[in-house]
């Protein structure tokens, strides 16, 4: 597993200086004024396209986390093997296309349940229903059931998802009131790896709050999400840039869409807005708006396609 030294996030400290609300932002870059190596559109788009894969893979790993009280050590009373009864249940989900699952196992704590490690492996290929295609391995260490108090989830990723691939950690806490919010904080430190071999590395600080869906744990159909925060970032290519999430318009994920259906982000440099990323109204599509000033000082919002990398299209 890679990950960048604490020297390396002091540094970003100091170039990302803090922008957790949106009304900080006084000021607008034209794209001529932002210090990019790229267009402003191959900048956003790329970075979307990474939130578009971390969607998937924190959503999975909460599927996994919160059916930890269905996983169970194997006893000689067992009419099935435990990879044959959990695939039973992930097979409920309706969330993998046929009967190509990743392949489970839990080792629980020495005096009790915890801490847990779930260990999903994805092998070469395992796809989803909604087509998206990953490989590899997500590993979680969980301290305590995901809605007891403080409890923390430990998450190491070795994964590809539609050929990006994703390297690092992410920390999950429970912040929310048992009975009342199902709410979590977030940090984590991923790279991701396109294609064309270029990179970016990605510091994140959310929050994430199931409101919805968590009744039905076998039903994907009524899951709601909303993902508030912030991420600083910097590419192979020398890009650094921070972006966070409106406080007014979270980021909304629905179980029955592969893609954010809403939500809007807000991109800046040196606290410095320079483009938003608007993810619409609710439809499950997969086309979302930008909006930057140009070099002439006009305002243009364009339409374009969540998930897609363009760097090579940059060069």
């Amino acid at each position: 597993m890679k990950k960048f030294s604490f020297l390396l996030l002091v540094g970003l400290a100091v170039v990302f200086f803090s922008c957790d609300k949106s009304e900080d932002v006084i000021d607008v870059l034209n794209e001529d004024q932002v210090e990019l190596n790229n267009t402003v559109k191959t900048v956003v788009a790329s970075e979307e396209a990474t939130e578009n894969v971390m969607e998937s893979i924190d959503y999975e790993t909460d599927l996994f986390s919160f059916a930890q009280a269905d996983f169970d050590e194997a006893t000689t009373s067992t009419k099935c093997t435990v990879a044959e009864r959990y695939g039973q249940m992930f097979q409920q989900w309706k969330r993998y296309k046929g009967e190509n699952i990743p392949d489970v196992t839990v080792e629980f704590g020495e005096e009790s349940r915890f801490p847990m490690t779930i260990t999903i492996n994805y092998g070469d290929s395992t796809v989803l229903n909604n087509g998206r295609v990953i490989s590899g391995t997500i590993v979680i260490v969980l301290t305590a059931a995901p809605f007891t108090d403080g409890a923390v989830r430990e998450i190491t990723l070795d994964l590809m998802i539609d050929g990006i691939a994703i390297d690092g950690w992410k920390r999950i806490e429970y912040t929310g009131e048992k009975g009342v919010s199902r709410k979590f904080a977030y940090t984590s430190e991923l790279t991701f790896t396109f294609p064309d071999e270029t990179t970016l590395f990605r510091s994140a600080e959310r929050t994430r709050e199931w409101v919805s869906g968590l009744d039905t744990r076998w039903d994907v159909s009524d899951d709601k999400i909303e993902i508030r925060g912030s991420v600083t970032c910097v590419d192979s290519e020398q890009n650094e840039y921070s972006k966070t999430i409106d406080a007014e318009n979270p980021l909304v994920r629905i179980g029955t869409c592969r893609v954010i259906v809403s939500g809007l982000v807000i991109f800046t440099q040196n606290q410095i807005e320079f483009a938003r990323f608007d993810y619409g109204k609710g439809e499950c599509d997969n086309i979302a708006t930008y909006t930057y000033i140009d070099d002439a000082g006009e305002t243009v919002t364009e339409e374009i396609e969540i998930g897609k990398h363009l760097r090579l299209r940059d060069k």
